[in-house]
């Protein structure tokens, strides 16, 4: 063999075996670390940072602040103007307590008299049932007022 003969498969040996050639660790590990000093060193990494940062603490104090605006009232006078409160005054409750009993009491003679009269004989609590229910008279057309016609009362629905 020549000498270019030499060289030239000496080229051909190098070129295929750039495949297994590793590159030395120490000039990867810099070309790296100037990659990530580049990218970093920039203001738009900071103003970034900082965005991300007030937006995770603005998140986190939500819930707080939330809480103190819907417990404190001197604090919601002080800091929420009143243009921004969405908040709607408890209205006053129909019956007093002493009002709604006697009215619970009153409802219960009421009921207990005309249970003494015969009022609620069966076939008037079947009436009463079917009305409430919304039941059908005839048996033939109950199954109209089913949630699905071949599931019966007492079967579950299972969801899929």
């Amino acid at each position: 063999m020549t000498a270019e003969e030499v060289d030239a498969a000496l080229e051909k040996a190098n070129e295929s075996m750039k495949a297994y050639y590793q590159y030395p660790v120490e000039k990867v590990i810099a070309a790296k670390k100037a990659r990530f000093d580049n990218r970093h060193r920039g203001k738009d990494f900071y103003l970034q940072l900082g965005l991300g940062v007030s937006l995770v603490c603005s998140f986190l104090a939500t819930p707080f602040i939330g809480r103190k605006i819907a417990y404190d009232e001197e604090f919601k006078q002080k800091y929420i103007p009143s243009w921004y409160d969405y908040t709607l005054e408890k209205p006053k409750s129909a019956w007093t307590r002493a009002e709604l009993q006697e009215h619970l009491v009153k409802l219960r003679t009421e009921l207990h008299e005309r249970a003494i009269r015969g009022e609620f004989t069966p076939e008037k609590l079947e009436e009463m049932r079917r009305n409430l229910e919304k039941k059908p008279e005839k048996a033939e057309h109950a199954h109209f007022a089913q949630l699905h016609p071949g599931v019966d009362d007492d079967e579950e629905l299972e969801d899929d």
